[in-house]
């Protein structure tokens, strides 16, 4: 990955699996990676594993990312301490499961606050230093789940979600081009994360359907999307902007 070495590299949500993935990527090209979590032990593990294994630079700080305040104070503080911010991956979220009848407005406020809301806010945030600058990459996660319907998940607000971030990758980055800022969206297909092996174990069934779904037979691997999300923030990538990738095994095109 080329032109990462020594850019600092914020990562949302990034005490596990996709966003875990990405900070070992990105610290093994020689990036100073900042790994955000609102779990506090799981990212403070994360950072020390990662340490230990790549030999990077590496360090963690808790953020709730629905909190726009608490995002703008770690900017600052992030600028202040010698860390100016060159890439984001606003990949915090949740994905509640529920049939739409039955959701709770709290839930699909909470969905809506920490999905869309909270990656706008880390744009916005992050954003605003790369555009005074006029150099910085930015990746949001996206789904495949915001680029049709999948079934047989019932999950309403992740998926308008998901889609509303899509589009706001494309909207950022078409309006931040000119400053030299490229803002895109990776859209994962089924990861081998923690909560799909629990389904798999529970709803041997359902996992069956998605991998007979997926041409490649299997599911993606997290690496296999923090390897994408790494290409899109990495000067390799330096003539794309605006574009949602899919990296779902062949999912969306079946």
């Amino acid at each position: 990955m080329q032109g990462l070495t020594g850019k600092v590299v914020v990562i949302t949500g990034g005490a596990g699996g996709i966003g875990r993935a990405t900070a070992e990527v990105l610290a093994e090209a020689g990036a100073r990676v900042v790994i955000t979590d609102i779990d506090v032990a799981a990212g403070t593990q994360a950072v020390e594993a990662l340490r230990a294994a790549t030999g990077g630079e590496l360090r963690f700080e808790p953020l709730d990312v629905a909190d726009p305040t608490a995002v703008t104070a770690l900017s600052d503080t992030l600028e202040a301490d010698g860390w100016p911010v060159h890439g984001l991956m606003a990949n915090a979220g949740i994905a509640p499961t529920s049939p739409a009848l039955d959701y709770s407005d709290e839930l699909w406020s909470r969905t809506i606050d920490i999905n869309l809301n909270g990656v706008f806010w880390c744009c916005r945030a992050f954003g605003r230093r790369m555009v005074e600058r006029g150099a910085g990459a930015i990746v949001v996660t996206s789904s495949i789940a915001g680029l049709g319907v999948v079934s047989p998940e019932t999950h309403a607000a992740y998926g308008a979600t998901k889609a509303a971030v899509a589009h706001l990758a494309e909207l950022l980055g078409v309006e931040w081009a000119s400053s030299g800022v490229r803002v895109n969206a990776v859209a994962p297909g089924y990861t081998a994360t923690p909560i799909l092996e629990r389904i798999q174990a529970e709803s041997p069934d359902t996992f069956d359907e998605w991998v007979s779904r997926t041409p490649l037979g299997r599911l993606n691997t997290p690496h296999e999307i923090a390897n994408t999300a790494a290409f899109l923030l990495s000067d390799q990538a330096s003539g794309i902007t605006a574009t949602v990738l899919r990296a779902d095994g062949g999912y969306g095109a079946r």
